[in-house]
């Protein structure tokens, strides 16, 4: 075996130990619950095309994830285990690619290659993120593909390189959106900034760019046009409009200051920007080569992007944590230490996970509440959520009837309309002061739920 298949096998192992630790913790809400219920929804209604939510579609997200999960529950059954294993396949599909990015931006240099895989599986949101059922892993994915579609492309491959990028560009947008845009743009029209060996026809180089962008856009047509014809005129407008200027603009969520990224900078850079060693080759190598600046000028205009636009979350720029760790290979070429550090990181990253589980459990389980509202749900009894509902005792519930969502000015008046119904509500203080009758409560996220009856 040589050695880059030996790192990468090594590299395997410790993303796939990862995935199996965040097996100890639940699935926790708001994010991984939701999207769980969605699949659910998809799934429980035979609505492959349209994404659904307590009963209404759901614009906010394509449905690549969603397609993932139901193709392992037809083959193997709905269960939990196969929810672990989707943002897996993402990072093993990535830890592959980056050790091909690496083969085509540094073919002389081997050692790159083999060192890439064990730069990307210890880094610390990486190594989250590996077992995290949220959309980022595929997404980071898709972004090596077209990153690797148009390496490719430069060293002499064009036609199917600019093809690997219209499969990675296509497939990056049924993943999470035109965000993916954002990963790939930069170095594809950007080329003159990082070309340094090969310069191919600018305008050749652009018009494929072009077709490429088309190619990736008719990808997800095939699926937005029928599933807008389908989920009707608002759904479709959503699905067209609120994924790209709505975010940029005035972001449904997670709306955060321009500088919200630079206190994360050394996590997003951790272990290898804390490795002295690295910063002494990046010294010595002198002027970047093309690799070089191609790794540079993606993770700067992502940074100054993602900056800019009002929605921010740290998992954004995941995709880009797999180009800091090719410059981390490139600059360690050789170095043994490079594993040493790997399974180090991986080890205490492990056991953060399963210490973390431990501390959730009580807090971030919604088994035992989804398991309550289910049986009343079995038995015809109605429902309701106080506050906006995320989906989060949909999948572990099995539920198969949308909870009518009231505000908590709303919970008297409408126990009184339903004499048999039962509404779960929220609170900070221990013990529950509003209207109704406790049945069953818990902790919850901080405070806690309750399921709440008639008096």
């Amino acid at each position: 075996m040589s050695v880059e298949r030996r790192s990468l096998a090594l590299a395997a192992a410790l993303v796939a130990l990862l995935a199996a630790a965040a097996m100890a913790r639940p699935f926790l809400p708001v994010d991984e619950t939701r999207y769980l219920a969605v699949a659910w929804e998809m799934w429980q209604r035979d609505s492959p095309l349209v994404p659904y939510l307590n009963g209404e579609p759901y614009p906010h997200k394509p449905p690549l994830l969603f397609w993932l999960l139901h193709a392992g529950w037809f083959l193997f059954g709905i269960h939990d285990l196969w929810a672990r294993v989707v943002p897996l396949l993402g990072a093993l599909a990535s830890l592959a690619l980056v050790a091909a990015l690496a083969r085509a931006l540094w073919p002389q240099r081997p050692a790159v290659a083999a060192a890439a895989p064990l730069a990307l599986a210890p880094m610390p949101l990486w190594t989250y993120f590996t077992g995290a059922v949220m959309f980022d892993m595929l997404l980071a994915a898709c972004a090596l593909l077209a990153w690797l579609g148009l390496a490719l492309a430069w060293r002499g491959a064009p036609r199917g390189g600019f093809a690997l990028a219209a499969l990675g560009i296509g497939l990056g947008l049924l993943s999470k959106g035109p965000v993916i845009l954002l990963h790939v743009l930069p170095v594809a029209v950007l080329a003159p900034l990082w070309m340094r060996e090969a310069r191919p026809a600018w305008g050749r180089w652009a018009l494929r760019t072009l077709l490429a962008l088309a190619g990736g856009a008719l990808l997800v047509l095939a699926w937005a046009l029928p599933a807008a014809a389908v989920g009707g005129e608002a759904y479709g407008r959503a699905i067209f409009w609120g994924q790209t200027a709505g975010r940029m603009a005035q972001s449904f969520a997670h709306r955060e200051p321009f500088w919200f990224y630079l206190p994360f900078l050394p996590l997003l850079g951790a272990p290898w920007v804390f490795w002295p060693r690295l910063w002494r080759a990046a010294r010595a190598a002198g002027t970047p080569g093309s690799g070089e600046r191609f790794c540079l000028l993606q993770i700067g205009f992502a940074l100054a992007a993602f900056s800019m636009i009002s929605g921010k979350q740290v998992q954004y720029l995941l995709p880009e944590l797999a180009l800091v760790a090719l410059l981390a290979a490139r600059w360690a070429e050789g170095a043994p230490r490079l594993v040493h550090i790997a399974l180090g990181v991986v080890a205490l990253c492990v056991a953060l996970q399963l210490g973390a589980a431990a501390l959730l459990r009580p807090t971030h389980d919604v088994a035992p509440l989804a398991e309550r509202v289910a049986a009343l749900e079995r038995r015809g009894v109605p429902l309701a959520n106080e506050g906006k509902y995320h989906g989060q005792f949909h999948y572990y519930g099995r539920l198969t009837r949308p909870l009518e969502v009231i505000e908590g000015n709303e919970i008297d008046a409408w126990l009184a309309r339903n004499p048999q119904g039962r509404a779960v509500v929220y609170f900070r203080e221990q013990h529950y002061a509003g209207p109704g009758r406790v049945e069953y409560q818990r902790p919850y996220r901080g405070q806690q739920a309750a399921i709440v009856a008639p008096p």
